[in-house]
């Protein structure tokens, strides 16, 4: 089975193609049937994109990968979420600042 694709490329874009194309005397729609083969064939669900990833897209790769428990909504917590990170708080709010700590840390001057 085969299919057949339709590319719409900027004038640039199918000037840099024909140009490798020459270099590689094949015909441009060759060379576009091997550069995308190659890239299935390199990718894997897990891999890193090869294009700068925004931070969703980071957040959701961490997610696939097991890194991160759960994704942000943006919607609002419920009661009984809103209760569990207030008790929560409340339990680390009493220790002793993290900037007392550094102070404490450097010693006498």
């Amino acid at each position: 089975m085969a299919y057949e694709l339709s590319v719409t490329l900027t004038d640039e874009e199918y000037a840099g193609l024909a140009a490798e194309a020459a270099r590689s005397g094949k015909p441009v729609e060759e060379l576009v049937h091997d550069i995308l083969a190659q890239d299935v064939q390199r990718a894997s669900p897990l891999s890193t994109p090869s294009y700068p990833m925004t931070n969703c897209t980071f957040m959701e790769q961490q997610y696939r990968e097991g890194k991160v428990l759960g994704l942000p909504t943006r919607e609002p917590l419920t009661g009984p979420e809103a209760a569990e990170r207030e008790r929560r708080a409340q339990l680390l709010k009493d220790g002793t600042p993290a900037s007392e700590m550094v102070i404490e840390d450097r010693g006498p001057r």
